[in-house]
């Protein structure tokens, strides 16, 4: 993928990343730069590919084992999105204005 800017690592050990400091490797780690790389990172992965978004590693438990596929590192460049459970989910951007809200069943 010659114009992926984030980092993307072969055999990453994932207790590296988690508050826990155990689990194995992911297969392959990617660390996206911004939105934008990771929608290219994404539309270039085939679909069969088993993908795990995770966040900065806290309440992150990884199986000693490690992870097939890819594990996506949504990293700090990542925190002003917000998602909701129970039905519905938001996203703000920053300064807090909401820039897309959504229903659910």
């Amino acid at each position: 993928m010659p114009d992926l800017r984030g980092k993307l690592v072969v055999g990453q050990a994932l207790g590296d990343l988690a508050w826990f400091r155990v689990g194995g490797p992911a297969e392959a780690l990617f660390s996206p730069s911004d939105e934008d790389d990771l929608a290219y990172f994404l539309s270039r992965l085939p679909a069969e590919t088993p993908l795990y978004p995770i966040g900065l590693g806290s309440n992150l438990l990884v199986r000693d084992g490690g992870v097939p596929g890819v594990v996506v590192r949504l990293g700090k460049s990542f925190c002003r999105h917000r998602a909701r459970w129970r039905g519905s989910a938001a996203c703000r951007r920053r300064g807090g204005r909401q820039a897309r809200r959504a229903r659910g069943p």
